[in-house]
């Protein structure tokens, strides 16, 4: 015979006190009696939260009355938790330096010169703001040596991993010549790294800079990496290399102009608070031309207490990937010019007669279009043998005449001559006028042949 104890499920004269969540450390003690499965380090943060959330029920209800029951205790402790939660977070949240309505940087920069070039301002306002991922929108004004340049972009930055992955496309506008660009941009960043990519190109075409020069914004791309100190936020480092495309590109806005010039740039900068970032560079090309700068930046967060922005403290969270969310793109606003000269020299030699004879004299009628004196003429052709005689003045592009030869009976000979003329002026522009033929027209004769076949009396 077999007896078996009855299931404690099943016993009915189990007794439940009226409080069962009375002693606060129950949860522990059983907790602490439980095998250890080997992952007690991973689960020990929800562990903790379990048993404060125990002790905090069963505080609720050993201080209320016996006539509250279990359920209504519960639901009045997930109120008041809930309620603190939201608290809390409001507090954490008018705190962060992470602020929902964007952010405004103004830079102040200058050369060894005294030159401003690359100062201005710039708002980035989010328009999607989402946990994940940000749809956002980057207006800017920067001062350059040919006027004010206004650059607009859109862009989306998202969340993977441990960086921050964005595009972004921009049209910056010269607003005195109306000349524009336009520029793709890539971003990765990192806590203490950052990666950045634009390519630029021109959206306008050439147009007349003054009486002898046209200008339009120069093609080309940029890569820059920036670095902070994990242990001192506080300092930053860059390095960027840029390649800009063209026969005549003036890379430094100095005047001197290269066939597709490349630069070099090193930079460190130094932020004590959110708010304020100083900043120099030391910028140098292969052609050897080298530019030094300093800079002074304000970074605003709209929304954020001044006294947050001007906390040291609060440094390292602005360089965190959470905290540079809202950062500007990096990108060059100030866009490089590519130079070339006007075409204000032109010469058109005009076609002679299609028949010229031996020995005739034929002035030579040249259209000339120059925005300076003509300082020297000088012909390419069969000029020896055309005779070429210049007017009164042999630099004078006037005046000139030519003498046909004899016509050559010689087997071969083409009796037709070639003739074009380049024109200098006194700033040294020179060109080539288009090439002439002139052709020889066949003498005209009369044979007599056999004088005897009109004699009757001849045999």
């Amino acid at each position: 015979m077999i007896f078996t104890a009855p299931a404690l499920a099943l016993v009915t004269d189990t007794h439940v006190s009226d409080a069962p969540f009375s002693d606060p450390t129950r949860f522990q003690k059983m907790a602490a009696e439980l095998p250890a499965l080997g992952y007690e380090d991973q689960n020990a943060a929800f562990s903790k939260q379990l048993a404060t959330i125990a002790k905090s029920i069963g505080e609720a209800s050993q201080d209320s009355s016996s006539d509250n029951t279990f359920g209504h205790q519960a639901g009045i402790w997930a109120f008041n938790h809930f309620r603190d939660e939201v608290g809390e977070r409001v507090v954490d949240e008018g705190q962060s330096l992470l602020s929902p309505y964007g952010k405004a940087q103004i830079d102040f920069n200058v050369d060894m010169e005294g030159n401003f070039t690359g100062s201005g301002a710039s708002l980035l306002t989010p328009w999607a703001d989402r946990y994940r991922s940000l749809t956002f929108s980057e207006v800017g004004f920067h001062q350059t040596d040919d006027g004010l340049v206004g650059n607009f972009g859109l862009g989306q930055r998202w969340t993977a991993g441990k960086w921050l992955l964005g595009y972004n496309g921009f049209v910056d506008r010269m607003f005195n010549s109306g000349l524009q660009r336009a520029s793709l941009g890539t971003e990765a960043w990192g806590d203490y790294l950052r990666f950045s990519a634009n390519y630029y190109t021109p959206l306008s075409g050439w147009q007349n800079r003054d009486p002898f020069q046209q200008q339009r914004m120069a093609r080309g791309y940029d890569v820059t990496t920036q670095g902070y100190l994990p242990f001192y936020r506080q300092l930053g480092m860059s390095v960027s290399w840029e390649q800009y495309l063209g026969n005549d590109v003036d890379l430094f806005s100095s005047g001197n102009s290269y066939h597709n010039p490349s630069a070099l740039t090193f930079g460190v900068s130094y932020t004590p608070v959110p708010l304020v970032t100083f900043s120099a560079s030391h910028k140098t090309s292969n052609e050897g031309e080298s530019q030094d700068q300093l800079g002074l930046h304000l970074n605003y967060r709209f929304g954020v207490p001044l006294s947050q922005q001007l906390s040291a403290d609060n440094v390292a969270e602005a360089r965190s990937l959470r905290g540079s969310r809202y950062d500007m793109v990096t990108r060059n606003s100030t866009p490089v010019m590519e130079y070339r000269q006007r075409n204000t020299l032109s010469v058109f030699l005009a076609t002679p007669p299609w028949q010229l004879n031996g020995g005739e004299s034929l002035p030579l009628k040249l259209q000339i279009r120059s925005a300076n004196p003509i300082t020297k003429v000088l012909w390419q052709g069969d000029t020896q043998a055309l005779s070429l005689t210049p007017g009164a003045n042999p630099n004078d592009p006037q005046g000139w005449s030519l003498i046909m030869p004899a016509w050559d009976n010689n087997s071969g000979a083409a009796n037709s001559y070639r003739l074009s003329v380049t024109l200098e002026d006194s700033k040294g522009n020179r060109v080539t006028s288009n090439w002439i033929t002139l052709q020889l027209q066949e003498p005209f004769t009369i044979d007599s042949g056999d004088e005897n076949r009109f004699n009757l009396m001849a045999p």
